[in-house]
């Protein structure tokens, strides 16, 4: 081998390796990114079958106003 075909071969390896690390890192970040939206997903799923506690009593008129108006 001569020396430019040893220096494109290194020159060849090192962009390989580069295009695999930015490749790596990628998959990562959007696992990462799948991982918080489902813990978000999981908490919306979570705070909609919580029960809605309603405060009913001097302080709101919730139920005291019917519109007979028809």
């Amino acid at each position: 081998m001569e020396i430019n075909e040893i220096a494109a071969s290194a020159s060849a390896a090192s962009a390989q390796k580069t295009e695999t690390s930015h490749a790596v890192k990628t998959v990562e970040m959007a696992n990462e990114e799948i991982e918080q939206t489902g813990e978000q997903v999981l908490q919306l799923l979570e705070s909609a079958t919580e029960p809605r506690k309603l405060r009913v009593g001097a302080v709101t008129t919730l139920g005291m106003n019917l519109d007979i108006k028809a």
